[in-house]
């Protein structure tokens, strides 16, 4: 309305006072701005960080060339079941790296309002969440969600409808820090565009590093993903056991080892095409083109490899110690008084050999 826009304008005018009685002063040009980042400009600018500490902070949350992996958010609604809490406990545990786990209820409706939810990732600087609730109309409810730029992106709801504990199955568990291998099954995922939502967010979950490469004895687990009508999701989870089998390809074993979890979709929300166009744009400073000689490692350093000509070391300056130098110049010494020496004989060669043509 036109009173908080006045009132937003006055705040960031008196902001803007303070900060030239300091000796700093920054225009800000709103026009060009979004609507999240008007508020975030407004909010930097009437309450500035006043620490390094602050600043630090505040730079660290800012979009960034390279980005960090992405946080997920694990937490609990008003309500949950005992299935919903032990599948929030299961999923923290297969995915715990870059990983906040909510102890608190929080009386959210992620599909009716997510200012609530938006605000509270916002702060805890993540990027994706799994919401947990239960109610008579959706029991044992999942809500799988992802942001940008603090905008919901996707949401996507499921309902628990068979589950198994990972204490429930005897085989070693998952190591932390290893990468899943995901295979998906079933048609659906290409013919319906929601299941292919679902499987983007599924590959974008559990993704919780980023390599380049993997080595085949790293492979250590399988998550395997089944859609199946009408809705169904059913995910297994499996340990690799390679075994020699006489060629170079090993014999592969999968033993169950949990979680097991059975899902029927009930809602979704797809983000709009121009959201998805602008989320999957890339800055032309990340965009890498390939140049000969040229290699870029993971931190975006260049690293290029020049070919010189032959060099002469011994006309090359080089750093000398004291007393090599000491010596050097000892040496130089006895040289030139030995050229001198010569040099003085030759000229008394010289002038005999003229007194003798004289005299005769």
């Amino acid at each position: 309305c036109v009173c908080c826009c006045h009132f937003s304008q006055i705040n960031l005018f008196k902001a803007v006072v303070s900060t030239q009685s300091t000796g700093y002063f920054k225009q800000i040009n709103l026009s060009k701005m979004t609507a999240a980042d008007t508020e975030k400009a407004l909010q930097k600018a009437v309450n500035p960080a006043k620490t390094r500490k602050g600043k630090k902070i505040l730079l660290a949350k800012e979009p960034q060339i390279i980005e960090n992996d992405k946080q997920t958010m694990i937490l609990k609604g008003a309500k949950t079941s005992g299935m919903v809490n032990d599948v929030l406990a299961d999923m923290y545990k297969i995915r715990r790296q870059n990983t906040v786990m909510m102890a608190k209820a929080n009386p959210f409706l992620p599909f009716e309002d997510t200012q609530p939810l938006l605000d509270l990732l916002a702060k805890k600087d993540t990027s994706m969440f799994l919401f947990g609730s239960h109610n008579k109309k959706r029991p044992h409810n999942l809500v799988f969600g992802r942001t940008y730029d603090g905008q919901m992106l996707d949401m996507l709801e499921f309902g628990v409808t068979g589950f198994k504990k990972l204490c429930q199955f005897k085989q070693p568990k998952i190591p932390l820090g290893a990468k899943p291998c995901l295979i998906f099954n079933g048609d659906m995922f290409e013919r319906y565009p929601e299941w292919g939502v679902v499987q983007n967010y599924l590959c974008d979950f559990f993704n919780t590093t980023k390599t380049s490469s993997i080595n085949l004895q790293g492979l250590e687990y399988v998550l395997s993903f089944t859609a199946c009508e009408p809705n169904i999701l059913m995910m297994r989870s499996y340990e690799v056991n390679m075994k020699k089998s006489g060629t170079s390809a090993p014999y592969v074993e999968l033993d169950e080892i949990g979680i097991s979890l059975d899902l029927v979709l009930r809602r979704t929300q797809v983000a709009t095409p121009e959201m998805k166009k602008l989320a999957l744009k890339q800055p032309k400073a990340a965009k890498i083109g390939k140049t000969k000689n040229v290699t870029h490692d993971l931190a975006g350093s260049k690293l290029a490899t020049v070919h010189m000509t032959k060099q002469n070391l011994e006309e090359m300056p080089q750093s000398r110690m004291k007393g090599s130098r000491k010596q050097e110049d000892g040496e130089f010494k006895k040289k030139k008084k030995r050229k001198v020496k010569e040099d003085g004989d030759a000229e008394k060669e010289e002038e005999e050999v003229d007194e003798a043509m004289e005299t005769s």
